[in-house]
Parts: C-alpha cells; structure tokens; sequence
C-alpha cells in the first residue's frame, strides 16, 4: 500500500510540468504564463510594424485601472472602435496590490485591445513582489522607444514603493537629451512632480531636467484627477484620472505641434 502511494505522489510530481499552473501556492507568487512575457518588447514589435507610412499620429492615455475592472473593459472596447488611435499608453497602477492575479486580470483585459501597448509602472505595482511580476512580464521599468520622429522616455519615478530611494535621475536626464533627431522627446512617468512622493530637492531636480532639455510635453497618472496644463509655467503637463472617471486622453501629434483631448465613454 505505501509503494502505491509514493508511486502515486511520484507520478503527481512528474506530471506537473506539463500542466497549466494547477496549484496557486500563494496569491504572493511571482507567476507570469508565458503569453503575458516580455509584453514591452511584444507591443514595441507591433509598433514597429505600422511606423512608417506618416508623421502625424494618435495615442490613448489611460492609467490608475486598478480594481475597476468593468470600466476598464468598456475604456478598450470604446478605444478599439476609433480606427484612428496608433496605440495606447497606460500610466501606471495597473493593479491595486501588484498580486500576480491582478497583473494576469489586466493582461487578459488588454489582451481584448486591437492596437499596441505600452506601460510605465505605477507605486501599486511595486507592493509585495510586484517589481518581480512587473519586469517578467513587460521587460525594464525605465526604457526609450521611437515612434514617428518621436522619442517617448518611460521612467520609473516611484519613490515610497522603491524603498525611498531617489528616482534613477542619471538615466532620466541622459535619456530626456534630443540629439536633434527628435521632433518631440515626451517623458511617461507615474508620479507629476508636484505629487505626494516628491520633497521640494526632487520636485526641482525633475523640473530642472525638464526645462534643460526644452520638454513641452509630460505624461502622468496617480492622482485619480484629470489635469492639462502649465504648472511651473513652462512644460505642458497632462495627468489623466483613473479609469473610474471613464474618461481617457487623446495626445494628436502632428509634425511640429500636438493638440490634447480629453474623451468619455
């Protein structure tokens, strides 16, 4: 009887690996499957793919969707009926607890999305082992990509979540130079500098870089409260509110000039 038992165990332990994530040992485990990796690099591929052909183009920003689930459904399904959106940036907190459940629940949700993607890591995200699931399923937190003449830096600027460590400033302000190739060099962070996580030092470090490097444009969430304009009297700020408001941003680039629209659903 006991060789049929530990025949039995042996044969439940060899069959594991060819099954689809049969246990959930904790709610904490860093679990990506395998269709939701490298997610950054997936999108970055699609991007590529309807680059060329103009200069002028659109994207969605949507952020804070958190656990509002249903609206975050009806904001892709409103987004995929535009046939003149060229992709959609999400501005963080993707999730409300960065539990490998919740990272698998958006993923599912933006998988229904018929245009590229792209993500910047919100405070929320980096809870429990959320920094882990993060880059296993979309690749760095601070990255650069080009899309049309256009250079977009996705930083990381969370600060309570990372251990109250500053920001990785060095990166930040090498990756916010315009060599002169660029028509628009547009940084996406979570955090607006005027926000929660940034003393006074950090608030006029990140302004300083901005207005070294002549940026008209800065892309935000986390505040749960829409807000476009000049706040320090010189770049342009747009913060979108969380999906909850069922409002998303539209940033139109043209050649030498960008227009914002904020658009319900």
């Amino acid at each position: 009887m006991k060789k049929l038992v530990l025949f039995g165990i042996l044969t439940l332990i060899c069959l594991l690996p060819a099954c689809n994530i049969p246990f959930e040992y904790s709610p904490y485990d860093i679990i990506v499957e395998k269709e939701f990796q490298n997610l950054t690099a997936k999108n970055l591929t699609k991007l590529k793919a309807i680059e060329a052909g103009k200069s002028s183009f659109k994207i969605a920003l949507i952020s804070d969707t958190h656990t509002f689930y249903d609206e975050f459904k009806e904001a892709v399904e409103a987004i995929n009926t535009r046939d003149d959106i060229d992709f959609v940036i999400h501005a963080g907190d993707l999730t409300l607890s960065a539990l490998h459940k919740e990272f698998t629940w958006f993923n599912e949700i933006m998988g229904t999305l018929n245009k590229p993607f792209l993500t910047v890591i919100g405070n929320h995200d980096l809870l429990s082992n959320g920094k882990a699931i993060y880059e296993k399923s979309f690749g760095p937190n601070n990255y650069t990509f080009t899309f049309r003449g256009c250079k977009f830096v996705m930083f990381d600027n969370n600060i309570w979540e990372n251990k109250n460590n500053d920001p990785d400033f060095e990166w930040f302000k090498t990756n916010l130079k315009n060599d002169g190739d660029y028509r628009f060099v547009i940084p996406v962070s979570h955090i607006p500098p005027w926000a929660d996580q940034y003393n006074h030092g950090n608030e006029h470090v990140f302004n300083e870089m901005m207005a070294e490097n002549n940026i008209q444009l800065s892309l935000h969430g986390h505040t749960h409260s829409f807000y476009h304009g000049k706040r320090y009297d010189q770049v342009d700020y747009l913060v979108i509110g969380d999906i909850a408001d069922k409002a998303y941003a539209i940033i139109t680039i043209e050649e030498d000039s960008y227009s914002i629209e904020q658009v319900s659903f």
